[in-house]
């Protein structure tokens, strides 16, 4: 278990998709929460050649965006050190069908970067990127693409593997986030038998020597209600002697810390 206090998966006012809470406001809350790390992981800039499939174009900053998030933080950084270690980071997407372009754009920011997250929020489906986690509805329509509730948990865990078994280079990152996004919706959509890979998946992250994100953000989901891995998971986890780092996916200074304390 972790023994550090440390939220480890913390979003910004420079997420395309979150609020405008200023940093200095997530910082403070992590202060209150008697934090003694807090890794900002705003979502990283898309890699050349990957159109941003979500509907609202907030996959990830702009390359801009970016650069102010990483001198702003910096600045933090150093206003703060005495208080809280404060790391710089991201989370980038792993780009199934664009492996060269996740491995750009991990080196484009690897000097700079303190900390990171590597994720899955897409399914590459005949050439076409699916949000996994963007609407009720829009998983739906993986259901009805792949056949069953479970077919898209299954395949989602297929990305899983590519991802930690695919060498991304030396500045990969070595935390998965949110292992089990497929449940967001888990009440909506409940799985009509368990996955048949997700046993080899884990196995693989723990032979990949990945960290997993243990992503709270599902307890606040009203169709979910879990955390990412869920309880049961992450006891195996435990028995594979997994690495767990506590995270929080805020995308608010409120959530920051958030639901660490639930039972599993």
């Amino acid at each position: 278990m972790q023994l550090l206090k440390w939220d480890g998966h913390v979003h910004s006012p420079y997420c395309p998709h979150g609020t405008k809470d200023p940093l200095e406001a997530y910082i403070e809350r992590a202060l209150e929460q008697g934090l003694e790390r807090i890794s900002f992981t705003e979502h990283a800039p898309l890699p050349e050649g990957v159109t941003d499939p979500a509907p609202d174009n907030d996959s990830g900053m702009s390359f801009a965006t970016a650069d102010a998030y990483l001198k702003e933080l910096t600045q933090l950084r150093e206003t703060y050190k005495n208080q809280i270690d404060i790391r710089i980071g991201m989370e980038f997407d792993y780009w199934e069908g664009h492996v060269d372009g996740t491995r750009d754009i991990i080196a484009r920011y690897a000097d700079v970067l303190t900390d990171g997250i590597l994720s899955l929020h897409y399914l590459y489906i005949d050439e076409q990127y699916y949000g996994v986690d963007f609407s009720k509805e829009s998983f739906g329509e993986i259901v009805t693409k792949l056949g069953s509730v479970t077919a898209v948990h299954e395949r989602y865990y297929e990305g899983i593997q590519a991802l930690v078994m695919t060498d991304l280079g030396a500045h990969q990152p070595k935390r998965l986030g949110h292992l089990t996004l497929p449940t967001k919706f888990i009440q909506a959509y409940p799985l009509e038998s368990n996955p048949t890979n997700l046993d080899d998946t884990l196995r693989k992250i723990r032979q990949a020597n990945f960290t997993l994100d243990v992503n709270t953000a599902g307890l606040r989901k009203p169709l979910c209600g879990l955390s990412y891995p869920y309880p049961e998971l992450l006891q195996v986890t435990q028995s594979l002697s997994i690495p767990l780092v506590y995270g929080s996916d805020a995308h608010l200074a409120k959530d920051v810390g958030a639901d660490f304390d639930f039972k599993w």
